[in-house]
């Protein structure tokens, strides 16, 4: 029989774990309170509740709540953290597991239907799976017959993982390994309620440790934060001195005291402890990048894409190389699949507009900087009428649209330093070197007339490595001008070619 999405309104309602579910009304009520949700969210929660405890993949998601339609994994990444959302919030006793690679299953007891004659304030029907009582018999007979060694056996069952803990622990990997909701208060408070039920888990510990790091990078004026990433760290460590998601928090909160070829080996380190550790691959991939190693960035990015092909992050940044390298009909191909998968990922519609305006598909650049529903929140109104006029001076070449264009990105190059590097990008590829280096020296070196408004932004922050741009088909006027080596000189990178004893990269320049 051919699955279809539930039939909110002739749903009974019915009790699980300690919760009434009222479908018909999209109601949750628990013992921690009353929430009201969204009808897909219901949908998908109905249909972990049919599975009856089996897994269903986002396949089977996709073909029960959204009746086979293409939507992103993000629409499902949501719908599942707001089903944990709301059991956690009304104390609902069940939950969703990840079982990495394969799908979800429900946790926390069997659903049942309500009588019609159930009220609201009676109490749940929690229906537990039963027990083989055969087996029941013989590990009881077991521990009564051998004394002591039945108190070890006892014992042992009492130390295997609580099923809430690893439910935490495979929610908080799949939460960082979204890069959405990697960098959020939530995640943090996932990992925090792990090392709660396992104090002495290093991994907990270190994962913590990780979440923490992305939310206090992410906030940037939050000192709190990055000392409690710390703190973490350092407690995963005197459980484990490897644990790799430790070490690498650590390399990160020194980065600012170390140089590049301290940075480099460090996290080197943790791949050689974790070679299978995705945030490390992430950071020396970006790392390599900035520093023009652009083949060697891009060997270990497919590395990582063997390990994990779904993380947005590595797709993106495969489109991104693949441009770099002079392939842009590849890139295309990987930047419309990326976007098609992760609509709502900053960094893959950052991927998509940058490969659309400096591959000569400047009419498809405008579409996407014109359609409002799918700019980015955090693209400011500023920001999107200087791409309409970069793209005007990108299409004309005429004097009057390159000097519009470049007096609008002077603008907003010091307001948001992000976008900054969109403005460096655009005024390179115009030839306007002179604008492009006044803001590269605001940015990277804090001097002229430039200097970004915040002390603490990513593009801002030298120690954060942020000048993969620097090494594109965009910027190759960049790297031909005699202001080039003097500012490699100044943030480091001549330094670290010569302690590596391997130069950048050879791109062509233009003369």
């Amino acid at each position: 029989m051919d699955a279809v999405a539930p039939s909110l309104a002739r749903r009974p309602d019915f009790r699980l774990g300690s919760a009434t579910i009222r479908p018909s009304i999209r109601t949750v009520e628990g013992p921690g309170g009353n929430v009201t949700t969204e009808p897909r969210v219901m949908q998908v929660l109905i249909a972990f509740v049919d599975a009856n405890g089996a897994v269903l993949t986002r396949d089977d998601l996709l073909r029960i709540c959204w009746s086979g339609m293409v939507v992103g994994d993000d629409s499902i990444n949501r719908a599942v953290a707001e089903v944990r959302r709301i059991a956690r919030t009304t104390g609902a006793g069940f939950g969703v597991e990840t079982i990495p690679r394969v799908g979800y299953r429900l946790t926390g007891g069997t659903a049942k239907v309500l009588e019609t004659n159930a009220a609201p304030g009676d109490p749940p029907v929690i229906d537990a799976p039963p027990t083989n009582p055969t087996r029941r018999w013989i590990i009881g007979g077991a521990i009564a017959a051998t004394g002591v060694a039945g108190a070890g056996i006892w014992a042992a069952f009492k130390s295997k993982p609580d099923p809430r803990y690893l439910e935490l622990m495979a929610r908080g990997k799949e939460m960082l390994r979204s890069d959405i909701y990697g960098g959020s208060a939530e995640t943090v408070e996932i990992f925090n309620e792990a090392v709660k039920l396992q104090p002495k888990d290093a991994t907990a510990w270190g994962l913590l440790s990780q979440a923490q790091r992305y939310v206090s990078e992410a906030s940037q004026r939050d000192n709190t934060v990055a000392a409690a990433s710390e703190q973490s760290a350092r407690r995963a460590l005197a459980l484990n001195r490897r644990e790799p998601n430790a070490l690498l928090t650590m390399a990160m909160l020194q980065r600012v005291l170390d140089d590049w070829y301290t940075t480099d080996q460090k996290v080197r380190e943790v791949l050689t402890i974790a070679p299978d550790n995705i945030a490390a691959y992430n950071l020396l991939v970006g790392l390599l990048q900035a520093s023009g190693y652009i083949r060697e960035s891009w060997d270990l990015n497919e590395q990582a894409i063997a390990l994990d092909p779904l993380r947005p992050m590595l797709q993106y940044r495969r489109a991104l190389k693949l441009w770099i390298m002079g392939k842009p009909s590849e890139a295309d191909r990987v930047a419309a699949r990326a976007r098609e998968l992760w609509p709502q990922n900053f960094n893959v519609w950052n991927a998509r507009l940058l490969i659309y305006a400096f591959t000569g598909q400047l009419q498809a650049a405008r579409n996407l900087v014109d359609d409002p529903a799918t700019v980015p929140a955090m693209i400011p109104a500023i920001a999107v009428e200087s791409w309409r006029l970069s793209l005007a001076a990108l299409e004309t070449r005429s004097p009057g649209d390159i000097a519009k264009a470049r007096e609008a990105n002077l603008a907003v190059a010091p307001r948001f330093p992000v976008v900054g590097v969109h403005a460096i990008l655009v005024l390179s590829e115009l030839n306007e070197l002179d604008a492009a280096y006044s803001i590269i020296d605001g940015m990277l070196l804090r001097r002229g007339q430039l200097v970004a408004d915040s002390d603490r932004t990513p593009a801002n922050d030298p120690q954060w490595r942020q000048t993969q741009w620097l090494y594109t088909p965009a910027t190759d006027r960049l790297r031909a001008d005699p202001r080039y080596k003097p500012l490699c000189d100044a943030i480091g990178l001549t330094e670290y070619w010569r302690r590596r004893g391997i130069g950048p990269d050879e791109r062509p320049s233009l003369a």
